[in-house]
């Protein structure tokens, strides 16, 4: 079954904010919100899945942003990767 051009970029975009979460959920302290696991995602998980299908390269440029993002707003106290409370 071919995808027209439009499913196709939706399912990029999904992915992509997806993978996001994932770099999100890597500064949080909350569990995942649909594998319910904090930090280690279960196998199946979409979120996890999602962060997989990234390049290395994409996956640093997804945690650098994110990170961006965070200090923008003031929750520059940890560095990435470490859990940070809401």
């Amino acid at each position: 079954m071919l995808e027209s051009d439009e499913q196709k970029k939706r399912a990029e975009l999904i992915i992509t904010l997806l993978a996001k979460l994932y770099a999100v959920l890597e500064l949080s302290v909350d569990n995942c919100p649909v594998c319910h696991k904090a930090l280690d995602h279960d196998f199946e998980c979409p979120i996890s899945l999602a962060w997989s299908l990234l390049t290395e390269e994409q996956q640093r440029d997804a945690r650098t942003v994110i990170r961006a993002l965070a200090l923008s707003i003031g929750n520059d106290d940890e560095p990435l990767g470490d859990p940070m409370v809401h």
